[in-house]
């Protein structure tokens, strides 16, 4: 997968683990499984991109459409990254304003 898909990716995640006040370090073996299991990526790249996707700011919403973009055919990807943010959601402190960024990427996915 190329560098700009993991790092929408990554900004779709930090998103919500920042708009939740998670504990990153809780966060984090997660998001380097999901990374590692559908992006390739080795632990120490995981944290790494997750380290310096935290600092910055996204736009949520270009995020998304790129995500929605390069993966239009590929619907075991989007289900998968639905999945997991879907975990990361209810893992703890679970807020309306995520679900809402859920089914943005669901209909963004056109799985609605």
């Amino acid at each position: 997968m190329d560098a700009m898909l993991k790092e929408s990716v990554a900004a779709l995640f930090c998103h919500v683990i920042k708009t939740d006040h998670k504990d990153v370090d809780k966060e984090r073996p997660l998001f380097c499984r999901f990374m590692r299991q559908d992006f390739d990526c080795s632990c120490e790249e995981a944290n790494r991109l997750l380290d310096e996707t935290l600092e910055k700011e996204y736009n949520i919403d270009t995020q998304i459409s790129i995500i929605g973009n390069a993966l239009c055919n590929k619907t075991y990807e989007k289900v998968s990254i639905l999945k997991q943010l879907n975990h990361i959601i209810i893992k703890d402190n679970l807020h309306s304003e995520n679900y809402e960024i859920f089914d943005k990427v669901k209909r963004a996915f056109s799985l609605a």
